[in-house]
């Protein structure tokens, strides 16, 4: 199948022919977990620039074109980064916090310059699993909490 798309900001096409791609993966990239208007308040309450924020609308935006169908694959993209935020939060803060302390160690001289690129991805994904560590101790108690409460259900008044 035949796959178009086009550079936004250059008007250049690119073409390639993908034969693995069938009806269903086109539906599953036409399948959202978040409405549009869902992803617009994740975007807008997001604390980054204005700037940024149009990025990400534009990025929301981009298509492609697969044999006779169109698939809004930059949706799709911001679509599976919200509900991941959404889902777990803390891994996209360690991963966050892990990038800030690999950047910082590169910084220091002569040092920064041996560990640099070895302690960035370290601490990235050390702040990854810590994050996610707390993401699933956070939904064991929540559904312990829904089990101890639907125990209790038969004295709601």
């Amino acid at each position: 199948m035949k796959i178009n798309g086009e550079n936004p900001k250059t008007g250049e096409i690119y073409q390639a022919e993908a034969d693995d791609i069938d009806y269903g993966f086109i539906e599953s990239m036409s399948t959202f977990g978040m409405s549009d208007d869902e992803i617009k308040r994740f975007i807008d309450n997001l604390d980054i620039s204005a700037d940024v924020k149009s990025l990400l609308y534009s990025f929301s935006r981009a298509t492609i074109k697969v044999g006779q169908f169109i698939v809004k694959i930059g949706r799709k993209i911001i679509d599976f980064v919200c509900l991941l935020h959404k889902e777990y939060p803390n891994v996209i803060f360690g991963m966050i916090f892990g990038a800030i302390v690999g950047f910082l160690i590169s910084t220091i001289p002569v040092l920064g310059a041996v560990l640099g690129p070895i302690a960035g991805p370290i601490f990235i994904v050390f702040g990854m699993s810590v994050g996610l560590a707390e993401d699933i101790k956070d939904k064991a108690l929540a559904r312990r909490i829904t089990v101890i409460t639907a125990e209790f259900s038969a004295l709601n008044v």
